[in-house]
């Protein structure tokens, strides 16, 4: 079995007479990228959306991922410490997949060429990009936690907080060094000067929804975000 037809390529598509674009006759549209070259998802979902009539309702009986560096087969998972990234994590990464709607992922794969892998720097900026504000949303978490254990003795409750204070200040340090085109924060909103600041940035990181896949089906859909 061919890795499209793995993809669910021989399940549902839109209807032949919608199609404004033939990839049979016209070839595969390159899939959209951004100046990392990375593939741009909102550019994607707009490219793909134009190739069928506006009347077609894309709603499908569920959403599913899709994987936006794609096929699975180009990012190998690696194990070893003396490789220069893994390019499966580089794949599972949050912020490199999408929900969308089923017959909207066929679509994508029926119609688009398989994006061009990334340098090995684009990926493993990525990577870290995402390890430090994960490393940093879960430090504030727990501290705010910590906060709320009322049975947890003053003094203990205060070291523990120092602790976690400064285990956080490194990880924004460590944030300070990805490349701000790759970074996903906004460092100067996130600094604190004592754990009483904790409760503020850790609201702040919450909404940033870290580590949720983005969810497209409205902009597929042509619904009001």
């Amino acid at each position: 079995m061919s890795e499209r037809a793995e993809h669910g390529l021989t399940s549902a598509l839109p209807p032949r007479e919608l199609w404004l674009y033939n990839p049979d006759i016209q070839g595969l549209m390159p899939t959209a990228l951004d100046e990392r070259g990375l593939v741009d998802l909102d550019a994607l979902v707009a490219d793909v959306k134009a190739t069928i009539d506006k009347e077609f309702e894309w709603t499908s009986q569920f959403n599913d991922v899709h994987h936006l560096q794609w096929f699975a087969s180009r990012y190998p998972y690696l194990d070893s410490s003396d490789q220069m990234v893994n390019m499966s994590a580089f794949r599972e990464l949050a912020n490199r997949k999408a929900y969308v709607p089923r017959v909207f992922h066929n679509w994508i794969h029926r119609i688009t060429e398989p994006p061009p892998v990334p340098s090995i720097e684009v990926m493993n900026y990525s990577i870290d990009a995402q390890r430090v504000a994960m490393s940093l949303s879960r430090t504030a978490s727990l501290a705010v936690r910590l906060m709320r254990m009322s049975r947890i003795p003053e003094k203990r409750l205060a070291m523990r907080l120092d602790q976690e204070f400064e285990k956080y200040n490194l990880y924004l340090d460590n944030a300070r060094l990805v490349p701000q085109e790759f970074s996903l924060l906004a460092i100067h909103s996130l600094e604190i000067n004592s754990p009483d600041d904790i409760p503020m940035v850790n609201k702040r990181l919450a909404k940033l929804a870290l580590d949720k896949i983005p969810l497209r089906n409205k902009a597929v859909l042509g619904q009001a975000a």
